[in-house]
């Protein structure tokens, strides 16, 4: 697979209405970003076995497939069963499909952004270059609550000389409360923040994240600290000499 080494990012454009991808195409030459087109499902794999994008647009409905199952194909790790380091580039879904239930069925399947036809070109360019800096990991400062140290920068969190074995939105989510001890994120901002992406009528994820991590961090006597509910509003994080405020 070939990597791109060029400081243009390259965006892998997956839609069977050839003036759509021009456009798309002109638009994100202006902002020094290079498109790698598609124009169909089986097109799209093809050349997901050559090439790295840094972001990927994808169309729901193409003739050939669902975008959808690309989508969970892509998240999977795997191209025509080839593992490849795929599985976390930023995917927007570009859709004329604006139903709720498509923009779920997107999120669902793993998608990082949606935004729907016909579109802006300027509002285009605002979320790819979003997706961008997330997907870049700019560099943050280490944060030591209780006897936790976290590193985003290693994406690791110790406890003492051991470390805890966080997956990456375990680890967003940890860090992100970490970083304001005492204060209350509401489910809807966690999902925002962390899994970047606007509320879509269920935040269970939320929860079962957070009880991930207490579970995870009861074999370390819970790194001293408490990630405490706020009832009905969402969550926060306390050192244990707080747990009771």
């Amino acid at each position: 697979m070939e990597t791109n080494t060029s400081l243009r990012p390259l965006i892998l454009v997956v839609d069977d209405n050839h003036l759509i991808v021009e456009c798309i195409a002109h638009h994100l030459d202006r902002v020094s970003f290079d498109t790698l087109p598609a124009y169909g499902y089986t097109e799209a794999l093809q050349l997901l076995e050559q090439h790295q994008p840094h972001i990927i647009i994808l169309d729901t409905i193409l003739d050939d497939g669902l975008g959808y199952d690309l989508c969970r194909v892509i998240r999977a790790g795997e191209v025509d069963g080839t593992q490849v380091p795929l599985a976390d580039t930023p995917i927007l879904f570009l859709s004329a499909r604006a139903d709720e239930t498509d923009r779920l069925e997107g999120f669902r399947a793993g998608a990082d952004d949606y935004l729907t036809k016909p579109f802006s070109p300027e509002e285009l360019i605002y979320r790819l270059q979003a997706l961008i800096r997330r997907s870049q990991g700019q560099s943050y400062t280490c944060v030591d609550v209780g006897s936790l140290h976290i590193d985003p920068n290693r994406q690791e969190v110790t406890a003492g000389t051991q470390v805890v074995p966080l997956t990456p939105k375990e680890f967003d989510l940890l860090y992100l409360l970490a970083r304001r001890p005492g204060m209350v994120f509401s489910r809807v901002e966690l999902l925002q923040r962390v899994w970047g992406y606007t509320f879509v009528g269920n935040t269970r994820t939320v929860d079962v994240h957070v009880n991930r991590v207490r579970r995870k961090l009861a074999h370390f006597n819970g790194g001293g600290i408490q990630l405490a509910t706020a009832w009905s509003v969402g969550y926060k994080l306390l050192p244990i000499s707080n747990a009771a405020v």
